[in-house]
């Protein structure tokens, strides 16, 4: 739909000039809603490579699978296509500058890394340009060089490319909206080395509708300098010359209007909300801290029917707050409060049994902390006490005594025997006398329920003690089961029970004993096997020594192996490091080994063609190789070939 409703035309020229191959690549892709162009140059020390090809590949590939503008995205295409150019199996490894340009026909964003450039024209007029990233482009900006940036010394020193084994960060533009007429211009170092900005600026001024006269025009500019030592060069324009127009844009962006007016007017109407609720809770928090303070004061002057009152306002505001800590502590004072004005009414109607009890547990109330109410309940129950008669009391011992509570009894009975003391009552003595001796009954059963109770805990500890020993035993945890059986022994007193904790720990220490036995003839064995692996490393290490990594890997795992069956981690992980290296080392040799060849046939060449001084050149260099690759033989046949060559050139030099 946003293609066929938007015209951009795409023309470009890429040619490889002086250089043997083109190290240049360009391709793009348009879709209904997505377009996409990419340019890459190789960046060799020889005469080609497939970088440039393999990274354009890569990245249009990943943008057909997913077609998007997004930075995260754009990231995620350069970071897979760095890694996959990085880890490529070439011997010389692959490495591009980039810039790949993505649009949606009503506008673009690029992502770059390295020296391929864009420039973009509005009106004619140059509206944006990318940057190098190379050191020279910093020192400009950073003011410490004054050279010109095409022809600065420094200018293909790049810290982002293609390829980049660390730290690789490449540049993502922001998105810049597309207007009829823009001219997008992509170009290669074989154009901008040779051909100044302000000449391509010129020509792009002066374009018709169509992209190939503009870049047929720079190609005739950029070959009449007839340059020397011309590399790959790629010229690319992207005429837009019409952008796509979103027929819905009016429709959504008054629909966006509204949405804003109606989230505006719905966060007013929140926050008056909020402001209300905020005052209403405020002003309820208040009363509720003022009816808590009234209450506190209505208790330090003992008037608790007002305290109550207060109270129980205030238990509501803090049940409308949901403020359960305070909600608590208010129905503790409530019952507080309900106990003592229960125990005042009692006394006032002469009931001094009931007044007592009340008052009795009001003082066990845990909100009766406060001094204050502590020193009232005091005088209470001393003022109920004075009025309770021998009876009276004898009723509230038997109350504690149906309840458990022994030594509570005990006091009331006591104070019962005063007050028939007091009057001379022998029966009411003699009734108190046998309530005592029920009491001391009672607590001897209980003590006695309580030791029977204590006996069986420790004789079922002691059980589980011995059971856990016996199952450690059987598992070899030898001190774990001694352990066991000491607190089985610590846990009872019976004869008969020592004897058998005895009999237990002897097995332990037998037990102990065959093991230091089997375990002493284990570490003869285990020492044999050590020294057998570390002769397989030793065995490796000479072979390393020797550059035979392949035997030395073959070592290095059998070190390995004996290794982690003994449990050595630490020599284990170290023979792997040395199993690892002598991998690199492998492969760095076969690499030596294939460009000493290459050498040698390079050499061999020269010298066919009577070129002596190339041709001694190669042959030292692979003389070299071989002598680091440790191939003795093939550096004496490069030895037997320098001499040859220095026979022949001798004779060369003789017959001119």
């Amino acid at each position: 739909m946003r293609k066929s409703n938007s015209t951009f035309k795409t023309a470009f020229v890429s040619e490889s000039a002086a250089e043997l191959t083109n190290n240049d690549y360009f391709a793009y892709v348009e879709f209904d809603d997505y377009a996409c162009y990419v340019l890459a140059s190789g960046i060799t020390d020889f005469g080609n490579t497939e970088a440039a090809k393999e990274a354009v590949e890569h990245l249009i590939l990943s943008f057909e699978e997913k077609p998007s503008m997004s930075r995260n995205t754009l990231l995620q295409y350069m970071n897979e296509t760095n890694e996959r150019l990085f880890n490529s199996s070439n011997v010389q490894r692959l490495k591009a500058s980039v810039i790949m340009v993505v649009t949606d026909y009503e506008k673009f964003r690029y992502v770059s890394a390295g020296n391929v450039r864009l420039r973009m024209y509005r009106q004619g007029r140059l509206f944006l340009n990318s940057k190098d990233m190379s050191l020279a482009n910093d020192l400009i900006e950073q003011g410490k060089s004054e050279t010109v940036l095409d022809k600065h010394e420094e200018r293909h020193n790049l810290f982002a490319y293609l390829g980049k084994k660390d730290f690789f960060k490449p540049y993502v533009s922001k998105i810049t909206k597309l207007e009829d007429t823009d001219i997008i211009s992509l170009y290669s170092q074989g154009l901008w080395e040779n051909v100044d900005s302000q000449e391509i600026d010129e020509i792009f001024s002066e374009a018709s509708d169509n992209p190939q006269e503009s870049v047929d025009f720079l190609e005739e500019v950029l070959l009449s300098r007839q340059p020397k030592d011309l590399k790959s060069y790629t010229i690319v324009a992207i005429f837009v010359n019409k952008a796509f127009r979103d027929p819905e844009r009016e429709r959504k962006r008054l629909l966006y209007i509204k949405i804003a007016v109606i989230s505006v007017i719905v966060i007013i109407l929140l926050g008056v909300i909020i402001y209300f609720y905020h005052s209403w809770r405020q002003n309820k928090v208040e009363n509720l801290d003022k009816m808590i303070t009234t209450t506190m004061e209505y208790m330090d002057v003992s008037n608790y029917k007002r305290a109550q009152e207060s109270c129980g306002e205030a238990l509501k505001l803090a049940q409308d707050l949901k403020d359960t800590e305070k909600e608590a502590d208010l129905k503790n004072y409530m019952s507080l409060f309900d106990l003592i004005i229960q125990g005042n009414e009692f006394l006032f109607s002469n009931n001094y049994h009931s007044a007592y009890i009340a008052f009795k547990n009001a003082m066990q109330n845990s909100a009766a902390s406060d001094k204050n109410v502590y020193d009232y309940l005091n005088r209470k129950l001393d003022s109920v006490q004075n009025h309770l008669s021998r009876d009276e009391f004898l009723l509230l011992g038997d109350n504690a005594f149906n309840n458990n509570n022994f030594d509570e009894a005990e006091g009331m009975y006591l104070k019962a025997r005063e007050r028939a003391v007091a009057v001379h009552d022998m029966e009411g003595m003699e009734k108190i006398s046998q309530a005592i001796s029920k009491i001391y009954d009672a607590k001897a059963k209980l003590q006695e329920k309580q030791d029977k109770e204590l006996a069986a805990k420790k004789q079922a500890a002691m059980n589980n003690a011995m059971k856990k020993g016996d199952a450690l035993l059987a598992a070899g945890n030898f001190d774990g089961a001694e352990a066991a059986y000491l607190q089985a022994r610590n846990l009872s007193d019976n004869p008969a029970d020592k004897q058998f904790t005895d009999n237990a720990l002897a097995k332990v220490s037998n037990a102990k004993e065959k093991k230091e036995l089997e375990e002493k003839s284990s570490a003869d064995t285990l020492k044999e096997r050590l020294k057998t692996a570390e002769k397989f490393e030793e065995q490796g290490d000479t072979a390393f020594d020797e550059k035979d990594f392949l035997t030395a890997q073959m070592y290095y795992m059998r070190a390995i192996e004996s290794y982690n069956d003994l449990k050595e981690e630490v020599r284990g992980k170290n023979a792997q490091k040395k199993y690892d290296l002598a991998g690199s080392e492998q492969l760095i040799s076969r690499g030596k080994k294939i460009e000493a060849e290459d050498t040698e046939m390079i050499a061999r060449e020269f010298y066919d063609k009577k070129n002596f001084v190339e041709a001694q050149a190669s042959a030292n260099r692979a003389k070299d190789l071989y002598i680091e690759i440790g191939l003795k033989n093939k550096a004496d046949e490069m030895d037997a070939l320098l001499q040859q060559i220095a026979t022949d050139a001798a004779i060369a030099e003789a017959l001119k």
